[in-house]
């Protein structure tokens, strides 16, 4: 059995493979929002966002995913674009939920747009968007998660972006890596009426590229 540490991971852009289990860390980078999208029915959670995660232009397709490798399979993974990508991408994931979810299903998810934009707010063109940034079980505290936070700042930074952002709920475990890697919260966000379906306090955090 290989031993997972940062070491033995080979970060390469990601695949169609392993659906399921990206749709749960996807899901698990953000499970009160995702619960709240997919009426908290798990099973919906991992056909939904595994079926954007084999889509070659959703928000959450491996088209934008850098995968952590070890022995041909998925230990972690970090999905993020620019402004102007994570437009066109938010439009086609819309399209694929009208396409796979029933009327029933996708009204309910649309209910986040009203209130949702204050969680998640915009991002400006001068910043490079980390959307999901999440390790499996047997790879968190092994530095898996910070080699695949190291190569999106390094690709940001190379491809011109001035500062990197993201968000998180505030109790995010997570959160101590970012703020050791010199992630800095920028804006704190509670929305009243999305609090009483179980969103809670959220953080935009920023890491500007110039230091």
């Amino acid at each position: 059995m290989t031993i997972i540490n940062a070491e033995t991971v080979t970060l390469q852009p990601a695949s169609p493979d392993h659906p399921e289990l990206a749709a749960e860390l996807i899901h698990a980078t953000e499970p009160h929002i995702f619960g709240y999208l997919h009426g908290h029915d798990m099973g919906l959670v991992h056909r939904h966002l595994g079926y954007q995660w084999q889509q070659t232009d959703s928000l959450f397709s491996h088209r934008y995913c850098t995968a952590a490798m070890v022995g041909g399979e998925l230990a972690g993974i970090e999905i993020g674009y620019g402004a102007a990508e994570q437009e066109r991408a938010a439009g086609a994931m819309i399209e694929h939920a009208m396409a796979h979810m029933t009327p029933v299903q996708f009204a309910h998810m649309a209910t986040w747009f009203e209130h949702g934009r204050y969680v998640l707010p915009p991002v400006p063109d001068d910043a490079w968007y980390l959307q999901h940034l999440a390790v499996i079980a047997s790879a968190r505290g092994k530095g898996v998660g910070e080699r695949l936070l190291v190569n999106a700042l390094e690709r940001s930074r190379d491809a011109g972006y001035a500062r990197v952002l993201l968000d998180l709920y505030a109790e995010n475990p997570a959160r101590r890596l970012y703020e050791r890697m010199g992630f800095e919260v920028i804006v704190e966000t509670l929305v009243r009426p999305l609090q009483e379906h179980g969103i809670p306090l959220h953080l935009r955090m920023e890491r500007r590229l110039d230091r």
